[in-house]
């Protein structure tokens, strides 16, 4: 259970922490924090369908279960070209996330630390630390998120609350005024900000089944949901909402103006991009492997780990694909909605034919397999 807990949590936690304040800003002003809030309801919803869709296909990823539904036991095979496409999708979609994901945390470390260093030479620097990590078992990269897991959790709850020092009341008033249009439309975008729980869809095939495996998901969504409703007020309570519109990275302008203290350290944002390399470490490599391990499955292929050899330049092209900043964030936006459909969508249309075909997984008895 938390370990399990652990990736879902440490693979939201990533780049999103900087641009989910403003993003949400954007669309609904000052009720920003009731999209946070939805976001992570819907991101709950989301979770617990895949966790129930793992736990009717015991020890099975989302390619193996898929191709039970959209197949049969006696022709595996056409399951397996029906699911394609999805497979492909989500490899699709692992892949320019961690080449986007990598280039994102290049523009904000040479844009704010390392101003004369190359951006490729940060994004190699990523790109290769991610690789070591996922040479290893699904069990060492559990071990590793959890271990990281508080290092990065505690001091960004301790930088959000203490950021609530300069904060004024009136800037987050009226709490809501009615757009609702603009309100479901923030929710979408911020939904895209808590994409990553979806990579349990292969995780899911290494874990224990059981109930704690549920309260281990919504445990996972709900830490990293706090942490992203805290931050969205503190940036509108401290910024206002017309500030808040202007800013690239509202999170980092918010550490800027936090004071700790007793002056235990006088350049925040120092410690603050510490703990995010750690985070960032933990989204790129977790769907990294993600990646790897869906192409291994897909083709039925021995290992991840050559795979992974492949798509290293592979990563390291797509993330210098972007010319600017502003085609950046166009296409993590174009992401995003494919990631929507994956984590939102997908899962809910397997589960309801699963459900309606009355299929789920296997179970080995004498040798021989039964439908369990």
């Amino acid at each position: 259970m938390r370990q399990s807990s652990a990736i879902i949590a440490s693979t939201l936690i990533g780049v999103g922490v900087l641009t989910l304040p403003r993003e949400t800003a954007e669309s609904v002003g000052e009720g920003a924090w009731i999209a946070a809030i939805s976001g992570t309801l819907l991101a709950m919803l989301a979770m617990a369908v895949i966790v129930k869709l793992s736990n009717r296909f015991a020890g099975q990823s989302i390619v193996g279960y898929t191709t039970r539904i959209l197949g049969t036991a006696k022709h595996p095979l056409v399951g397996r070209i029906l699911g394609f496409p999805l497979f492909m999708a989500l490899f699709l979609f692992w892949a320019v996330s961690t080449a986007l994901v990598a280039r994102t945390f290049g523009e904000v470390v040479i844009t704010t630390v390392l101003t004369k260093t190359p951006l490729e030479v940060i994004i190699s620097t990523m790109l290769l630390t991610s690789f070591v990590f996922v040479m290893y078992s699904e069990e060492v990269l559990a071990r590793v998120n959890e271990i990281l897991l508080p290092i990065i959790v505690i001091p960004v709850l301790v930088i959000a609350l203490s950021s609530l020092q300069s904060a004024r009341l009136d800037n987050i008033l009226p709490l809501f005024d009615g757009n609702w249009k603009g309100l479901f439309k923030s929710i979408f975008f911020t939904s895209t900000s808590y994409l990553g729980f979806e990579l349990m869809t292969v995780f899911y095939a290494h874990a224990e089944t059981g109930k704690k495996r549920m309260t281990g998901a919504m445990v996972g969504i709900a830490i990293p949901g706090f942490i992203y409703v805290l931050i969205v007020i503190s940036g509108i309570s401290v910024f206002g909402v017309d500030e808040m519109r202007l800013l690239a990275w509202p999170t980092l302008e918010l550490v800027k103006t936090t004071e700790v203290p007793g002056l235990i350290l006088e350049r925040l944002e120092s410690a603050f991009l510490g703990v995010w390399v750690a985070a960032v470490f933990t989204s790129v490599g977790n769907m990294y492997y993600a990646t790897a391990s869906i192409l291994r499955e897909t083709f039925k292929l021995r290992s991840h780990r050559w795979i992974a050899v492949i798509l290293l330049p592979c990563f390291y092209w797509l993330s210098l694909f972007p010319p600017n900043m502003q085609k950046l964030f166009e296409y993590q936006k174009w992401s995003g909605y494919l990631g929507i459909v994956l984590a939102f969508v997908v899962p809910v249309l397997l589960l309801v034919l699963s459900m309606i075909r009355g299929v789920s997984g296997y179970a080995k008895k004498n040798g021989k397999e039964t439908k369990s």
